[in-house]
């Protein structure tokens, strides 16, 4: 635990993050056009979604069950990460991104070369750390797998220590829908290879975005954004996006676990939308010299409105400190 977050907790934020909607055509990079067919990637992908939906409802609803509350800690705590705070769901997320980077597809399998591909710890830039996932914690993250629809064939779940170095094969299924492994592969290759600063974790967020080469539509990664609040200030923010831009504010999306939508006139920031684990929504306003004219006052308005929705903590971060409202609006 982190200063009242649960796992849970965490486990709620990532879900939220998800793509409420794929579109059904969106052009696939052709780097992944050697794995699979775009059609196949496409249903992969949506599949894969669905899978994560389930995985962090179980997190959200016995998160105890798998990670004990940590004491704690007000430097953590006001940046949380999920290394050190949320370990389990770490070490899940490395798993994953192991059975689907070094898996083969074979029909409706992944097979590994054995259970020491598994154990690579993948650091949030990709890059695999010098540390390993040990075998009990290994043992755990898969036994969770397992609860939620995965099947494991080439050894024993139960067994109390298994030979991590042994060579024999793995095959891995999901026979509630086989198409999540080609989605698992394909986001793997996408966590893994394709992962930039300004679009972190695109494995956990099942970010489709990051597999093709278009432009991201800032509105429509906008609307994913603000999708937890309630429908009025929705609209209310959606209005403000559009009135930006007609004054020439031009808008950069930062997407990720931390989200931003910064808008700048001539490269300086006048105002910025913002959505972290810890500090929830927030309306940042560089108020010196800006040209917001009377969308300052709207700004404003939404600030309250966010900190008065009582959608943001039911359904985004259902801890009292989320830090949404007027204190938020300052110099980014």
């Amino acid at each position: 635990m982190n200063n009242g977050k649960t796992l849970s907790d965490m486990a709620r934020y990532l879900k939220n993050l998800l793509p409420a909607g794929i579109p059904a055509g969106y052009v696939i990079n052709p780097m992944f056009n050697t794995l699979e067919s775009e059609d196949n990637i496409r249903n992969g992908v949506f599949a894969l979604k669905d899978f994560m939906r389930l995985l962090y409802d179980l997190l959200i609803d016995d998160s105890e069950k798998y990670e004990k509350p940590k004491p704690a800690n007000n430097k953590q705590a006001k940046n949380p990460s999920l290394a050190v705070d949320f370990p389990f769901i770490y070490h899940v997320r490395s798993v994953l991104l192991n059975i689907g980077y070094y898996g083969v597809l074979n029909g409706d399998t992944l097979l590994l070369s054995g259970l020491r591909n598994l154990t690579p710890i993948i650091c949030c830039e990709g890059m695999e750390a010098t540390t390993k996932i040990s075998a009990p914690k290994l043992i755990a993250c898969l036994r969770f797998l397992n609860e939620c629809g995965m099947c494991f064939e080439g050894f024993d779940l139960n067994e109390a220590k298994p030979n991590i170095a042994s060579e024999r094969l793995v095959e891995v299924t999901y026979p509630d829908n086989p198409a999540v492994l080609t989605g698992l592969k394909i986001m793997a290759v996408a966590g893994r290879d394709l992962r930039w600063k300004t679009n972190d974790e695109v494995f956990l967020r099942c970010d489709y975005r990051a597999l093709t080469n278009d432009k991201t539509d800032v509105s429509d990664a906008l609307k994913d954004f603000i999708r937890p609040l309630s429908p009025e200030t929705q609209e209310q923010i959606l209005r403000l996006h559009q009135k930006s831009l007609e004054k020439g504010l031009d808008c950069t999306a930062k997407i990720g676990m931390k989200n931003s939508f910064i808008y700048s006139y001539e490269r300086n920031v006048e105002w910025e939308l913002s959505l972290s684990f810890a500090s929830g929504y927030n309306i940042f306003v560089n108020v010196p010299d800006n040209h917001l004219g009377d969308i300052l006052n709207e700004l404003c308005h939404s600030a309250v409105k966010m900190a008065d929705d009582k959608s943001t903590t039911e359904r985004t971060h259902p801890y009292e400190n989320s830090s949404a409202g007027r204190e938020t609006l300052g110099r980014p």
